[in-house]
């Protein structure tokens, strides 16, 4: 992705407009969140953790979208989102908080954009939203994009310490789902889940220790998130039996045309067979 700092110089006539779709967000089967948000996703997917790529092997927080890898099952062909909640991760979006890798502003993160969106530009032939005011100051509406940006990046750190007492409290468990299929078996690796008969014989003192950095709260959130894989394997269930369908359409369109096509040819030799009988008596 190419990520642009939002410049008062460069980009003081620009605009925005939001995403149309989140078509981006194909393979994504599962999709980061904050502890702020899991009062919404535990109704609607599981929420799950995955060990991070980092030395410290930290933990993450996701919210799982498929069985299957690669796949988003909460969008359409057209990217249209097809659930309840969208991942303030993906709302965001074009824009973002990014670290400055030159250094010279500090910890404080930038302001940016995501320019492969093509959702911010100096000339938009639709409504679009200023970045700046006449004043050259952060508009209202982008006043409002960034404190939402803020307040992310904000629970971020805070759902970090709570991961962080989650694995210190030893409470994770590796989990693979699995799923048969007509056109083979599907399986999730690198997933995990809390093992509840280890929460429940933590000590007192650990327990206050998950709950004071809010990381209780997660435990009992994605225990009882994971109602919703029933939901995810009924849209897995669907998608390939819609997909099973289209290919046995295509297979039977094709036979047919090669029925109609012999079914053709057949009459036209008849009918050339005839007139050439005709022809014949005729000159007879």
């Amino acid at each position: 992705m190419n990520i642009i700092p939002i410049s008062k110089d460069t980009h003081r006539e620009w605009s925005y407009v939001g995403l149309t779709n989140y078509a981006h967000t194909q393979k994504d089967s599962v999709a980061p969140i904050i502890m702020a948000e899991i009062g919404r996703v535990v109704n609607t997917n599981p929420i799950v953790f995955l060990e991070n790529s980092d030395s410290d092997k930290t933990v993450g927080l996701y919210s799982l979208q498929s069985l299957s890898p690669e796949l988003n099952l909460m969008i359409n062909d057209k990217g249209q989102w097809l659930g309840d909640y969208i991942p303030a991760r993906y709302r965001s979006l074009p824009f973002v908080l990014a670290s400055d890798t030159t250094g010279k502003i500090g910890d404080d993160k930038l302001l940016c954009f995501v320019d492969n969106f093509n959702c911010v530009a100096e000339k938009f032939d639709r409504e679009s939203t200023k970045i700046f005011n006449d004043k050259g100051d952060m508009s209202d509406d982008m006043k409002r994009v960034f404190k939402f940006l803020q307040a992310i990046d904000q629970n971020e750190n805070q759902t970090k310490i709570a991961l962080a007492s989650i694995k210190k409290a030893g409470v994770l468990h590796d989990w693979t789902l699995s799923l048969k299929l007509k056109d083979g078996e599907r399986k999730m690796t690198g997933l995990k889940k809390i093992n509840m008969e280890k929460l429940k014989g933590l000590s007192d003192k650990d327990l206050q220790e998950l709950n004071k950095s809010g990381g209780l709260d997660i435990c009992f959130a994605s225990h009882f998130s994971l109602n919703s894989l029933e939901n995810l394997k009924k849209l897995i269930i669907a998608r390939s039996d819609s997909a099973e369908t289209k290919k046995e359409t295509s297979e039977t369109k094709s036979l047919r045309d090669v029925t109609l096509e012999k079914q053709k040819k057949a009459q036209k030799e008849e009918m050339d067979t005839l007139v050439k009988d005709l022809l014949l008596d005729d000159e007879i």
